[in-house]
């Protein structure tokens, strides 16, 4: 089994006209809709994307980098193209096994969950 992305959201935004003031200082959350290659279902998962200006001029405090992508500026393309080659490289024998590879880079809706 493989992961595949299904969709790329924000709820301010359409992510294919966007674009930040200013390109080497800015920061937005994505929401990354992925799923298996076999089936038409997808779970969300979201990223935050900054450059180091941004955390510069605004984070006064240690934070830890879990759902944390840091880019030098802003590039569709480039964002685009890290984000589907991490998912890509995602495979495993279940969705739970891919689920904790993607865990590693993403925030995902059913973490902390409990049934």
């Amino acid at each position: 089994m493989r992961a595949v992305i299904k969709g790329v959201s924000n709820d301010v935004f359409d992510v294919a006209t966007y674009a930040p003031e200013k390109l080497d200082n800015f920061s937005l959350s994505l929401r990354i809709q992925i799923g298996l290659d076999c089936t038409q279902g997808a779970d969300d998962f979201e990223l935050f994307i900054c450059t180091p200006k941004w955390l510069e001029e605004t984070m006064w405090e240690p934070r830890w980098g879990r759902g944390l992508l840091i880019v030098r500026e802003y590039d569709l393309s480039t964002i685009n193209g890290l984000i589907h080659e991490y998912v890509s490289r995602c495979e495993g024998d279940s969705w739970e096994t891919i689920v904790i590879k993607l865990g590693k880079a993403f925030s995902w809706e059913f973490d902390d969950y409990q049934s």
